[in-house]
């Protein structure tokens, strides 16, 4: 078996992410604990709300593959993308908590876009974390042609002076990075224009032609700029410095009170799922997650394996969902 997901991990699944999830916890043998031993009995499927070929959907296809072999039933990946991950996870949440629907989706569609729309299909307790399966970071760059600052203080200096004058870019109208930059400018007391792009790489394109002058964007979108001097690495909005720019400080190293955040994925399954069933999952996934061939590919596409368990991840949830929902509430975001 071991051989088996060692062949399924390293042939025809370039650039997977892995995803892992934490130790189970001991329970007694109960009917329902039966029923995780037993399960699965037929096929699994499991949601992404993205389209194919993107990072979520990597992740989750090479985790159904070595469940697929660990478990000796097929994990259907099945993709419903639409309204910032909305779709699918709304799809999930309706669906039979059987331990036979689960969900691979971004802190967006649980933390962010329940608190900036009334009509979300869903609520966030409508499902149960599993597990966090990866984290992936972001950097403050801006573009050293037409933008006179080398360092956050510099930085902050001019935006005070002058507020509204510059711009940023962002991903999308109260998606993640849109709203890092709102907690940015809480923080420190400053005025950016938004400027909303399609994607992270559009961002970049903005950055590079001068459309925008500044954005926090996916570091491995931005690194190879930042090394050609092209981009200039301001700060990191992470707890900590990066390893692959430790030069650069990290923003709570002049803002204290900003905290630090990253981005990241994790697993759910609708509420009510057996609890022996997630425990099982766990303990499978964490073992995945941080196999060292898996982890170095995590690190190689710019992510870090997490492995978390149900609890730490519900706690990770009510954490960031606590900071948004002061974000949204003190510069008044809505998607209505």
């Amino acid at each position: 078996m071991r051989h088996a997901i060692k062949t399924l991990l390293f042939r025809g699944l370039s650039g997977a992410f892995g995803v892992g999830l934490a130790v189970s916890i001991s329970l007694p043998v109960t009917a329902h604990a039966q029923q995780a031993i037993n399960w699965p009995v037929r096929p699994v499927k499991i949601i992404v709300p993205e389209p194919p070929g993107g990072g979520m959907d990597v992740g989750a296809r090479l985790v159904g593959a070595l469940l697929s072999a660990e478990l000796g039933q097929p994990f259907v990946i099945e993709n419903l993308p639409g309204a910032a991950n909305t779709v699918g996870t709304a799809a999930v949440a309706r669906a039979k908590p059987d331990g036979y629907t689960l969900l691979h989706t971004s802190q967006s569609a649980i933390c962010i876009v329940p608190l900036v729309s009334k009509n979300t299909a869903y609520k966030v307790t409508d499902l149960v974390p599993i597990g966090q399966s990866m984290a992936t970071t972001n950097t403050f760059v801006i573009n050293p042609a037409n933008f006179p600052a080398r360092s956050l203080p510099e930085l902050i200096k001019l935006l005070k002076a002058n507020p509204g004058k510059y711009t940023y870019g962002s991903s999308g109208v109260a998606g993640w990075s849109h709203l890092i930059h709102e907690l940015f400018m809480l923080k420190t007391g400053t005025q950016i224009t938004h400027v909303p792009y399609g994607g992270a790489a559009a961002v970049k394109i903005a950055l590079l032609g001068g459309q925008v002058h500044m954005g926090i964007v996916s570091t491995t979108v931005v690194l190879e700029e930042i090394r050609n001097g092209r981009l200039y690495a301001i700060a990191v909005p992470t707890p900590e410095r990066l390893p692959e720019l430790p030069n650069v400080p990290a923003i709570n190293e002049t803002v204290p009170d900003f905290g630090g955040l990253k981005t990241w994925n994790g697993f759910f399954a609708p509420a009510g799922t057996p609890r022996p069933i997630i425990e099982k999952l766990s303990k499978l996934l964490a073992t995945y997650i941080h196999n060292p061939q898996v982890e170095e590919r995590i690190k190689n596409m710019g992510a870090t394996s997490v492995g978390s368990s149900p609890e730490e991840f519900a706690a990770l949830i009510k954490r960031e969902t606590e900071i948004w929902k002061n974000v949204i509430s003190d510069r008044n975001i809505s998607l209505e």
